[in-house]
């Protein structure tokens, strides 16, 4: 069952050689990811389970490998292939500075999949093993203002404090509820994800907190801590 979850951006630049000199702008988040990440292995959990958004929905073999060279610089995180897509890069990257013990599981969902199959998948890894942990990988909108990637579109701020709303108190419903129209729309990278969070918590009471949410480039940065307890399913 789920007993934990963490929930990460995974822009390029949170690595501080990829940012170089203004490496100093994402300290803060940088923090906070790190507290997410020691919450998260403090459940005590079985398994860790990396999800992130990806081309496909595909449950990865391990030893597996991802790199930064298509975004510019020369490192490669973790053992065996490059296959790992961004988000599960960034999270590799955030294991093997905060947790390099750990062998968590990687699955990446489609940015398309439907809604009905994110709670789905979510509902089966939180069954895999008596304590799982969930490391859920995503970014909130890149159209927060003008020099945003996607320029400004007035929906996505309003979009991303929902979301941060629902991370802070652990309202899987909300998450459930996110348009997936809305978050192509919007160039909202981590809505399937989230929804896979969404099904593994599905029922079970949750503490939830806020760690950080910022959008220092125009798009939307989360990190949130969720701890999992019993059904509150009668």
């Amino acid at each position: 069952m789920l007993v934990a979850a963490g929930v990460f951006p995974h822009p390029p630049v949170l690595v501080p050689r990829m940012a170089g000199d203004r490496a100093f702008e994402l300290d803060g988040l940088r923090a906070a990811c790190a507290e997410g990440v020691t919450r998260l292995l403090d459940s005590d959990p079985d398994v860790v389970v990396v999800v992130g958004g990806g081309e496909d929905t595909v449950s990865y073999p391990t030893p597996v490998a991802g790199t930064l060279a298509p975004y510019g610089l020369d490192l490669t995180v973790g053992q065996g292939a490059e296959v790992l897509p961004l988000s599960l890069t960034i999270a590799r990257w955030l294991l093997d500075v905060h947790a390099p013990a750990h062998a968590p599981l990687f699955e990446s969902v489609s940015a398309s999949a439907p809604v009905d199959d994110c709670l789905e998948l979510g509902r089966r890894l939180a069954q895999r093993h008596r304590r799982v942990a969930l490391m859920v990988m995503g970014d909130g909108s890149a159209c927060r203002d003008v020099k945003a990637p996607g320029f400004l579109d007035p929906e996505a701020v309003p979009h991303d404090d929902d979301i941060a709303r629902a991370l802070a108190t652990g309202d899987e419903e909300v998450l459930a509820a996110v348009d997936p129209r809305t978050s192509e729309r919007l160039l909202v990278s981590g809505r399937a994800a989230w929804q896979v969070l969404a099904g593994a918590a599905s029922g079970r009471s949750v503490e939830a907190e806020l760690l950080d949410y910022q959008a220092p480039y125009g798009v939307g940065y989360f990190v949130a801590s969720w701890r999992c307890g019993p059904s509150e399913r009668k």
